[in-house]
């Protein structure tokens, strides 16, 4: 097996608000995109994301312990360091795709990798970008002499248009790499032909809900269900009177429980087709003391009742536990108060003995915190689905 180093970060890019169609914002006609002067500044400022997550990178990789995991910012990092920087920086493993025929290299540490041919492996990443069912799309390349990873944006039916973390003009500009390909500069990025990404594309990292969409095997779920489901039916859960806002494709939904109204409050983001990408449980600290059984009740009702199949396995204990409170024998609440497994985390928060918890499960995470809100302190359950 070879060793690739991939220059730059492994992580998602962000599209800024207000550029839905960003093939349609041209560049300036003075400053022709296919110029050669290396000296002129760039059209286009790196991103904020890209800044963002080269930031985090140097951080968790200032020591020997974070380089080995995560990479060398001044040498590159290999595929499996890209892939645990991605899904470290964002709480969830990403589904690796790997272009088939290029260098082996390690891939043990990678949770999932499937295998397309190169020009399968372009179009099926065009199509997602063309549909929207990807706004970013973090990516590695090989020219066959080195690695770097650039972030899809958009494409149309010949082109992909890209971010390069790459300060100065992309490394994937026929001046700066090996295979030939050639890149120009557009008002947006970069843009490069479908046939000449296919040449040097080696991997991508997708979150499980995008591959569940393209594979046919959605994992998020429609609202509708929801609705359908036990958690509304059995708390009586109604939209708020002026409980909808949209803003950038996602709508905001305001919910309240049949009782308990000034104690409880459920928040929902929904994407473009009416499934759920996110769902808040606040409840008030106060109404929660004493190990309020209500309380107990609505929170592993939440965990449960809108963790997706999949996930339901890892959240089970979560769920157990939140449920069991105030009956634990002694060995079980001795672990609640000292184990790091993340269901104790999780009840530690609960229970206001610490601040916040995560926990990461099949297609989603689960983050718990202590706030406070308008003067008063909250709990607040987070589930976010990838």
């Amino acid at each position: 097996m070879e060793e690739i180093l991939f220059s730059g970060v492994g992580g998602p890019a962000q599209q800024e608000p207000g550029q839905r169609d960003l093939f349609q914002q041209v560049a300036d006609p003075a400053e022709p995109s296919d110029s050669r002067d290396e000296t002129r500044a760039r059209a286009v400022p790196r991103s904020l994301g890209v800044e963002i997550l080269e930031a985090a990178f140097a951080q968790l990789s200032s020591t020997p312990e974070g380089r080995e995991l995560y990479g060398d910012p001044h040498r590159g990092a290999t595929l499996e360091q890209n892939w645990r920087t991605f899904g470290l920086l964002s709480g969830m493993g990403p589904v690796c795709l790997l272009a088939a025929g290029r260098p082996e290299v390690p891939t043990a540490a990678i949770e999932r990798v499937i295998v397309f041919p190169p020009t399968a492996l372009v179009d099926l990443l065009a199509r997602a970008l063309i549909t929207r069912k990807v706004k970013g799309t973090a990516v590695q390349v090989y020219d066959g002499r080195s690695g770097h990873c650039v972030y899809l944006v958009a494409a149309d039916d010949d082109s992909v248009l890209f971010h390069d973390p790459w300060p100065g003009r992309s490394l994937l500009c026929r001046e700066h790499n090996a295979a030939g390909v050639d890149a120009v500069e557009h008002a947006n990025g970069w843009i490069i032909t479908r046939a000449d990404l296919a040449k040097v594309l080696f991997s991508a990292f997708l979150w499980p809900s995008e591959w569940g969409d393209l594979s046919g095997e959605p994992t998020l779920v429609p609202y509708a269900d929801l609705r359908g489901g036990d958690f509304f039916d059995f708390f009586h859960v109604e939209e708020t009177a002026d409980g909808r806002t949209t803003e950038a494709d996602r709508t905001k939904v305001h919910l309240k429980t049949g009782g308990f109204q000034e104690h409880v409050d459920l928040t929902l983001v929904l994407d473009p087709r009416e499934r759920v990408t996110r769902a808040e449980l606040w409840l008030r600290r106060e109404w929660m003391a004493n190990l309020n059984p209500f309380a107990k009740d609505i929170a592993k009702s939440f965990v449960g009742g809108f963790v997706t199949e999949r996930g339901g396995e890892r959240a089970a204990p979560i769920v157990e536990l939140l449920w069991n409170l105030g009956s634990l024998d002694e060995a079980t609440a001795d672990r609640v108060l000292r184990d790091d497994a993340p269901e104790c985390a999780i009840v530690r928060a609960y229970l206001g003995v610490q601040e916040r918890a995560f926990a990461a499960l099949a297609t989603e995470t689960l983050h718990a915190e202590n706030t406070d809100r308008d003067g008063a302190a909250w709990f607040k359950l987070t589930l976010t689905f990838w």
